[in-house]
């Protein structure tokens, strides 16, 4: 299973429960949800990304709002799941606080991340890929945007402070072997393009990296991996 498979597996979805999918993106956590037979899963990010069928599909709700601010009632949310969405947010409290809100007594949350800094990439050059890595891990990609290549080991602190109760942590590293546009892979070595970009030395140093990592692909001999971490809350 993937990351969206085993954090929706983690939120005990019932038959006919209410679902919330947060910082649901095109919605691949959705999907999850969904395949537990909830009776209605709420689809919430900040922009309008999710796949039209989705939109499409009676059982889910979209909406565009902020992840500390959610439209919807006191209670009326059986199980919500944070997927990857931690290092975006100015007030983690804050998104805790509203999930506890719209949660029934007795409901579930699951918070998850992947910790980037864990990243595992097959490579020519092991030395070039911890400082590329490493350059990832600290690169603010725009003014005003947050990261944090730490994230996922940091999901316990930010539930301490929270409302709920912690009842189980969970981590996995699913192995990867697709080196192709889309892939979680190309992802990341796209965002690590990107980090090198204001160093033309490293820059090009990380153009011949990539390189390598497409012939590893193309001779079966790829593999990437990521630790992802998820904290399972109980209201």
């Amino acid at each position: 299973m993937g990351r969206f498979e085993n954090v929706a597996e983690l939120a005990a979805i019932a038959p006919e429960s209410v679902a919330l999918d947060l910082a649901c993106g095109q919605g691949r956590t959705t999907r999850a949800l969904l395949a537990a037979g909830p009776r209605l899963v709420h689809a919430v990010d900040v922009g309008s990304t999710l796949d039209d069928d989705l939109l499409l599909d009676p059982r889910v709700r979209a909406h565009i709002a902020e992840l500390d601010h959610l439209p919807l009632d006191d209670g009326s949310v059986d199980a919500a799941v944070t997927l990857n969405a931690v290092e975006h947010l100015a007030d983690v409290g804050a998104h805790l606080h509203e999930v506890h809100r719209v949660l029934r007594p007795g409901g579930t949350a699951v918070l998850a991340h992947s910790d980037w800094d864990t990243a595992l990439f097959t490579s020519d050059d092991d030395d070039l890929t911890r400082e590329l890595l490493d350059r990832f891990v600290a690169h603010v990609p725009a003014r005003g945007a947050r990261t944090d290549g730490f994230a996922g080991r940091k999901l316990l602190r930010h539930a301490a402070a929270s409302p709920f109760t912690v009842e189980s942590v969970h981590s996995w590293a699913d192995p990867h072997r697709r080196f192709d546009e889309g892939s979680v892979a190309w992802k990341v070595a796209t965002g690590i393009l990107a980090a090198a970009g204001d160093d033309p030395d490293l820059a090009g140093r990380a153009a011949g990296w990539v390189e390598g990592l497409r012939r590893a692909a193309r001779a079966g001999t790829f593999l990437f991996a990521v630790t992802d971490v998820a904290v399972v809350l109980r209201k």
